[in-house]
C-alpha cells in the first residue's frame, strides 16, 4: 500500500512542516512517499521568466529543480527521510521501511508525456507518481483552509490546484484528499488505521 503526499511549497516556512514530515515518518514507514511542492523556489522562477521572458519550457525545467531543491530542505528539516529519484529508489526505500522523498527531476524531465507548461505543478506531477506507483491514496496538503464538500473542479477553479489537475486525475485508480496543513490529525489517524 502506498501512499503520495505532496506537501505544499507554501508550506516552506510554515511551522507546521516539521510536525508534518515528523507524522509522516512515525506513521508511514514503508508506505509514504512525499512529493515536494516548488515553494520560493519556483516562485523565483516564475519572477525571472517575467523580467527574461524565457520559454515555458526552459521554466517547466528550471520549475522542477525548484521542487529537487525543496525536496532537499526536507530532508534537511528531518534527516530519517530518504531522497529518492528513481522508481527503483522509491521502492527501495519504502521495502527498507523508509519514507520516501522523490527528487523528481530525473523522472520527470525525461517523460514525454508531462507537458512543459505552468498549467502542470507538482500537483499534477504529485498525480503522475501516484499511477505511476500503483498508489492506493493521494493527499495534498495545502497552507490555505479546504471547504470539505469542494470538487476537485472547484478547487482547480480557485486556482487551490493547478489547472491541469482534473485532467491528470479523471477516472484515477488511488483515492484523492486535498486537506489543509490544519488536519495533520486526521491524516494521522488514517495512516495509524493502515499499519
Amino acid at each position: 500500500m502506498i501512499w503520495v503526499v505532496k506537501l505544499g511549497g507554501s508550506l516552506c516556512n510554515d511551522a507546521r512542516l516539521a510536525t508534518w514530515l515528523d507524522t509522516l515518518v512515525e506513521f508511514g514507514k514503508g508506505q509514504v512517499v512525499i512529493v515536494p511542492g516548488g515553494g520560493p523556489y519556483a516562485d523565483a522562477v516564475r519572477t525571472q521568466q517575467q523580467h527574461w521572458k524565457f520559454s515555458d519550457e526552459l521554466a517547466h525545467r528550471m520549475a522542477v529543480l525548484a521542487m529537487d531543491q525543496f525536496a532537499l530542505q526536507l530532508k534537511g528539516i528531518n534527516p530519517l527521510l530518504v531522497v529518492t529519484p528513481t522508481h527503483a529508489a522509491i521502492a527501495t526505500a519504502l521495502a527498507n521501511n523508509h519514507v520516501a522523498v522523490w527528487l523528481p527531476s530525473e523522472m520527470v524531465l525525461t517523460e514525454a508525456e508531462i507537458a512543459a507548461t505552468w498549467d502542470i505543478t507538482s500537483d499534477s506531477l504529485a498525480a503522475w507518481l501516484a499511477r505511476t506507483l500503483g498508489a492506493e491514496r493521494l493527499v495534498l496538503v495545502k497552507s490555505c483552509a479546504i471547504a470539505p464538500d469542494g470538487t476537485i473542479d472547484e478547487l482547480a477553479r480557485s486556482e487551490i490546484t493547478d489547472r491541469e489537475f482534473t485532467n491528470m486525475t479523471r477516472a484515477a485508480p488511488y483515492r484523492i484528499q486535498i486537506v489543509s496543513a490544519s488536519d495533520i490529525e486526521r491524516i494521522r489517524r488514517d495512516l495509524a488505521q493502515t499499519q
